[in-house]
């Protein structure tokens, strides 16, 4: 049994070829165009709303974002060429739910210190460095990655708001980082290194959620 796993890659394990995966965000920008623009400007009216301590606009907009992700691409584009791409969308339809409610709840109150700086790095990162990647490195244009639209900016961005925000739930953090290694091993494999690297990051962040949750539970 070991020696036949011997024989196996990663590849092996991934369902969608790394042409197909960049294949998947051409289309994406075909059929969405040029709504990219508008959820765009939804993910950065959150960051302002945020900034400004108004948590239940910045909630709803992000909300919008992964709801308009997981219909748009999971179960419209990703879903026909992957069974797992279904369950995948509810999560991201659930990821909508959970900023929402965290928005509407007790709220969100900008955090300051290095943790915003290191949340506005990410923001920085998902916005505008991880799309500018793909074409400047030989991926298509036509599969320019769009925070609010594609999924991997948008976790990116979502993540760099969620440690800007107090307070940091591992609960909203754990979907857009799940997402984000499982993508990035799909970029590994097919060799484009700026898509693997989002994966440590939302590791980081997500360990940094889960610590805050052990701090604050042995100060009870």
């Amino acid at each position: 049994m070991l020696g036949a796993l011997d024989t196996y890659a990663l590849r092996d394990f991934v369902p969608v070829t790394p042409e197909v995966w960049a294949r998947l965000f051409e289309r994406l920008n075909e059929q969405v165009w040029p709504w990219q623009v508008l959820f765009l400007a939804f993910m950065l009216f959150a960051l302002w709303q945020l900034y400004h301590g108004r948590s239940r606009s910045c909630g709803l907009a992000l909300a919008a974002c992964w709801c308009w992700s997981g219909i748009q691409f999971q179960f419209l584009l990703h879903a026909p060429l992957n069974w797992a791409a279904t369950p995948m969308g509810w999560a991201f339809m659930l990821e909508a739910v959970l900023v929402l409610l965290a928005g509407l709840g007790s709220g969100w109150r900008f955090s300051g210190g290095l943790r915003a700086w290191l949340g506005m790095l990410l923001i920085v990162a998902g916005t505008v460095l991880l799309p500018l990647a793909g074409p400047l490195t030989g991926r298509s244009w036509a599969a320019f990655e769009v925070a609010g639209t594609a999924p991997m900016p948008t976790a990116v961005v979502t993540l760099g708001m969620l440690l800007m925000a107090r307070p940091l739930s591992w609960v909203t953090v754990l979907i857009p980082a799940l997402w984000l290694v499982y993508s990035s091993v799909i970029w590994w494999v097919g060799g484009w290194l700026p898509g693997a690297l989002p994966a440590p990051l939302a590791v980081v962040v997500l360990l940094v959620a889960l610590t805050g949750k052990a701090r604050s539970g042995a100060a009870e």
